[in-house]
């Protein structure tokens, strides 16, 4: 279930868990808006797509429209169903207690703000088989929310790979010279404006001014898609002239987002609706200390695996530029603190581990189903007298 027109760490997650799922010879269909970026993505992996017409339906007394999705998981004779929304998790589970065989899987990305312990939710709720959080930390925020007991609650991960250089002689798609200072970042190609750059940009002026080491910068701005497709392209081209950073902002041209980071010195985490990218802590499975926006999650990271980055406030440049510089002015500090952090990270966040886990948990909660069916069908013969 990956209805989203956007694209961050959930929508990755979706298209990771389908491939996953995909590679391990399941059928899998992925139930998404068309032409959403999840769609275009997915195409690519010949994932069969089914599209949702409209917007989702959430108001309780309009569920009844959503009937043809049940028809649909019916038709298709799913086995398995993994959501990721909230809001489309609840009409799912009133729809999927006519289908005692099938569980359904919710990976949650993001801590609840909202509470859903009414009573009118505790006959929805019974109906989720697991929850899969991407931090352990957010375990006691879906018990205190949502009042799902912890042995339905599953740690997995985000699912990341480590990468590295595979050849000596592969250089950076960006003029490189050891007399400057690399610090990447990325856009999902999708934005609608600059302005949250701007910050980014602001203090990035400064650091020029001031040098480091005798050192200048390059900010290495990575797209996901073709800078030629995307909208918002010339009026960034137009707003780096503005504040005097052409010869300081290199355009990354469609390139993986992981690799680009091997080319980096820093990573600069963007303020984002996630409150740890995935791609934060891909930059550290590739060796590269991180600057991000301070939240509960990224304090938490830095707490469990020691000196690999820095936190700033949303919004303040000021903050952004210092803790740049704290990096990179003690930068064999961070790279060490990183190697020392490195097996732990894996181990934590790395694909080998999620993939596992994620197969297990999908055949043991098939199982489950299965064997509670049986019993449920004994009892009911058991409980049959013909006589009364």
């Amino acid at each position: 279930m990956g209805l989203s027109h956007r694209w961050g760490t959930e929508e990755r997650t979706i298209l990771k868990d389908c491939l996953i799922a995909q590679n391990a010879g399941a059928k899998v269909y992925l139930y998404t808006y068309k032409d959403s970026v999840l769609d275009e993505r997915a195409k690519t992996h010949q994932i069969d797509c089914l599209y949702h017409q409209g917007k989702f339906v959430t108001k309780v007394f309009k569920w009844h429209k959503l009937r043809k999705l049940r028809n649909l998981l019916t038709e298709l004779q799913v086995n398995v169903v993994h959501c990721y929304d909230i809001k489309i998790l609840w009409p799912l589970c009133l729809y999927m207690r006519a289908m005692p065989l099938v569980p359904l899987v919710f990976t949650l990305s993001n801590d609840l703000k909202m509470y859903y312990r009414n009573f009118w939710y505790r006959p929805l709720i019974s109906r989720v088989d697991q929850v899969l959080l991407p931090m352990s930390e957010m375990v006691e925020n879906v018990w205190g929310h949502m009042g799902i007991p912890p042995r339905k609650i599953d740690f997995i991960g985000l699912g990341l790979k480590s990468l590295k250089r595979e050849a000596a002689a592969e250089r950076p798609p960006f003029r490189f010279t050891k007399k400057r200072w690399y610090i990447g970042t990325n856009l999902n190609g999708i934005e609608t404006n600059t302005h949250f750059l701007d910050t980014v940009f602001h203090s990035f002026r400064v650091m020029i001014e001031k040098g480091l080491d005798d050192k200048n910068y390059t900010f290495a701005l990575c797209n996901e898609r073709n800078w030629s497709e995307c909208v918002l392209t010339n009026e960034l081209r137009r707003q780096v002239k503005d504040w005097g950073l052409e010869e300081h902002v290199a355009f990354v041209d469609q390139r993986d987002v992981a690799r680009h980071q091997l080319d980096i010195d820093l990573w600069l985490g963007l303020t984002r609706r996630e409150e740890l990218e995935d791609y934060a802590v891909q930059a550290l499975l590739a060796g590269k200390p991180i600057c991000v926006p301070r939240t509960a999650f990224s304090m938490e990271v830095f707490r469990s695996f020691g000196v690999i980055g820095e936190t700033y406030m949303s919004g303040d440049s000021r903050e952004v530029r210092e803790k740049c510089e704290t990096i990179l002015r003690n930068y064999d500090t961070y790279e060490k603190s990183l190697h020392k952090s490195f097996q732990a990270l894996k181990e934590t966040y790395g694909h080998e581990v999620y993939e596992d886990s994620l197969l297990k948990i999908y055949e043991k909660l098939l199982n489950r189903r299965r064997r509670l069916w049986r019993v449920r069908q004994k009892r009911k013969i058991g409980s049959y007298n013909p006589l009364k």
